[in-house]
């Protein structure tokens, strides 16, 4: 008789395993990119989102997440309230935020404590209320372009490009009230305002050099917005941070981290095809994919892309090809990508503190209760001796997993189960094979005769 060797385990064990690890990262990922749910009887009367730092700048995941948190504030009834600091960003998401802020239904203020340059200057002169720090910076709106080889920047001046962008500013201007002639300058001059000469010149509304300052400035102040009047009285407000989503995107659309993908992705895939290594094509794939990220190709289209490869990839991996390889890394980290780029709904529903701690306990319950079972099944299995009879008037025919050869062992699937085996013979994956006889915890084969 031959005993498997505890080492060896069950390749149905190792598909369950596989299974709750791949649900178990589903759900944590799931739980980890939920927004924000607020109590229902919170106390807070406006919405604050910074644009700063790794989010500052303006982008589609920007524009994203500023046209969340309006529609989050929108259906709450409460201004939004935006910390504005950057060095501007790509000329059609700011132009989409504007718009978004033009057609907003409840007051929108603006705080630039440090600076708000090109792209940043068209958003906070969308604003009902621009709030600046005395040394506060805005201006400087004229488009550039850059390559994205040699990183030179030229400034464009051609009127096709130039002309909208100026009257897209007028159109701010005139909607809140703004100094319509200065605005110009920003495009044509490059003109820079500190806040003391933007309140001057009619550009800034107010100064203040704290949020907590911003709060006390704008208390009193009346606007009509859609026929609704507002008398702002801030005491509090909530701050909505970005989605993991948001993170993940301003991530891949880094041009470093883009090229980098698209580089190793295409280039990586040649090679792969070239040397006949196709079973590490799925990796190549996957970078290919997030390289689109970067791309105008929706991210709603590739996180469906993702998450179809991810799941086409788990299911060869898990039914057709045995073992735990190549294709259910990467279809698990397709599954991962694809849901961290899925767009989050807004978070338009509020959901009761013992509602919610009830279904984390049923889904919290759930889940232990499956490990605990997968985790009982595993050592009940692996505690089991497994034999199989071996008389040399019998073959045992098997079929390589791995390539053997003098001195290199690896794996060999016997009956659906994995077994640590040498040759003294080379021998390809997917050979058969036949037990020769048994060394310990190894099995000796040949090819079959």
């Amino acid at each position: 008789m031959l005993k498997v060797a505890r080492a060896v385990h069950n390749i149905e064990i190792l598909r369950s395993l596989y299974i709750f690890t791949i649900t178990l990262c589903l759900f944590v990922i799931s739980v980890s990119i939920t927004e924000p749910v607020f109590a229902r009887n919170s106390s807070y009367n406006a919405v604050l989102i910074r644009i700063e730092g790794y989010t500052s700048l303006i982008d589609t995941p920007v524009q994203e997440y500023v046209q969340r948190a309006l529609r989050f504030a929108e259906e709450r009834r409460v201004p939004l309230l935006i910390y504005l600091d950057t060095y501007g960003g790509y000329l059609d998401p700011a132009l989409n935020i504007v718009n978004t802020l033009l057609e907003s239904k409840v007051p929108i203020i603006v705080y630039v404590k440090n600076k708000a340059y090109s792209a940043g200057t068209l958003i906070a002169l969308a604003s009902h209320i621009l709030v600046m720090s005395k040394n506060g910076v805005i201006g400087a709106a004229q488009p550039v372009s850059i390559n994205p080889v040699t990183g030179e920047v030229v400034f464009v001046n051609e009127s096709k490009i130039v002309n909208p962008i100026i009257k897209v500013l007028e159109i701010c201007a005139s909607a809140r009230n703004r100094n319509r002639t200065l605005v110009k300058r920003f495009v044509y001059e490059n003109v820079v305002l500190t806040g003391e000469e933007a309140l001057k010149f009619g550009i800034a509304n107010v100064l203040a050099e704290s949020l907590e300052e911003v709060l006390r400035v704008v208390r009193g102040v009346e606007l009509n917005i859609s026929g609704t009047l507002w008398r702002l009285d801030i005491d509090s407000y909530e701050e909505l941070k970005p989605g993991i989503d948001i993170y993940a995107l301003v991530f891949l659309r880094n041009s470093a981290v883009n090229s980098i993908l698209l580089f190793i992705g295409i280039f990586g895939t040649l090679i792969l095809i070239t040397s006949g290594r196709l079973e590490l094509l799925p990796i190549t794939i996957l970078l290919l994919l997030l390289a689109l990220v970067g791309s105008d190709i929706s991210n709603r289209v590739i996180s469906l892309l993702l998450m179809a490869l991810g799941a086409v990839m788990l299911f060869i991996e898990l039914f057709i090809t045995p073992g735990f390889g190549i294709l259910g890394i990467s279809g698990i980290l397709s599954l991962i990508f694809g849901i961290l780029l899925t767009p989050l709904p807004t978070a338009s529903y509020v959901v009761d503190v013992t509602t919610l701690w009830r279904a984390l306990v049923i889904i919290s319950c759930s889940t232990g209760s499956l490990f605990l079972f997968i985790l009982y099944k595993s050592i009940k299995a692996l505690r089991k001796p497994r034999t199989i009879s071996y008389a040399p008037e019998r073959k045992i025919i098997g079929k390589a997993v791995d390539k053997l050869g003098s001195g290199t062992k690896g794996f060999v699937m016997i009956d659906g189960e994995l077994w640590i085996a040498e040759s003294d013979e080379v021998i390809e994956p997917g050979e058969e094979v036949e037990v020769v006889e048994r060394k310990g915890f190894v099995i000796k084969v040949r090819k079959k005769r």
